[in-house]
């Protein structure tokens, strides 16, 4: 059985690293309900059908800014991730 982890969270906080403090700050506010559901969640599933109903109910891109980060997860170049 896999363990349950939390990958996107793992790559937001990796990602938002190699951004300015500027850019960070403007990410972050853009990005805001998803760091809410990456909090609450215990797993990338529980976070990526969550980003779904939030996009559903107010009309925003959460969801896809998810895939972006399993994306840059994926393309991720370091040997020893602790994902």
């Amino acid at each position: 059985m896999s363990r349950r982890r939390k990958k996107i969270e793992y790559c937001y906080n990796d990602y938002i690293k190699t951004m300015s403090e500027e850019e960070a700050t403007v990410y972050k506010t853009r990005l805001a309900p998803l760091i809410e559901i990456m909090a609450r969640s215990t797993s990338d599933h529980e976070i990526m059908n969550q980003a779904k109903a939030y996009d559903a109910e107010h009309g925003t891109d959460i969801f896809e800014a998810a895939v972006q980060l399993t994306v840059y997860c994926i393309a991720c170049s370091k040997f020893a991730c602790d994902c």
